[in-house]
């Protein structure tokens, strides 16, 4: 998913503003992510995000997709890892479901207009 900075530094704001976290903040964070720490975009906002979340005690949700980003493992190697976690999760006597919550993709909606738009 290819993300303009416009539109990270926006959504972070909306979801941490509230907390007292300042647009300017925000800003500098997501610039020091990209020219000085060398991360992309996508991956800057996720991580953001995971510390923003964590810092206010936020829950934060991240797609298989969001994590090859940031870890840089292939689909294959996370799905193997996650698994891996889970059981040992279970050996320990925790829910894994509280920490991975698979999700069914949903059918897209298509929508006819004959008439055009008005």
């Amino acid at each position: 998913m290819a993300i303009t900075a416009e539109w990270a530094i926006n959504q972070l704001y909306s979801s941490y503003g509230k907390f007292g976290v300042s647009k300017d903040l925000i800003t500098r964070l997501f610039n020091d992510g990209i020219e000085q720490q060398g991360f992309t975009p996508i991956i800057t906002y996720n991580l953001l995000r995971m510390s923003l979340g964590k810092e206010f005690k936020q829950h934060e949700y991240f797609s298989l997709e969001d994590v090859m980003a940031i870890t840089g493992e292939s689909r294959e190697e996370l799905l193997q890892r996650i698994e891996q976690c889970r059981q040992e999760l279970i050996e320990a006597g925790e829910n894994p479901d509280d920490y991975f919550k698979p999700v069914e993709p949903q059918k897209a909606a298509v929508y006819y207009f004959p008439n055009g738009l008005h």
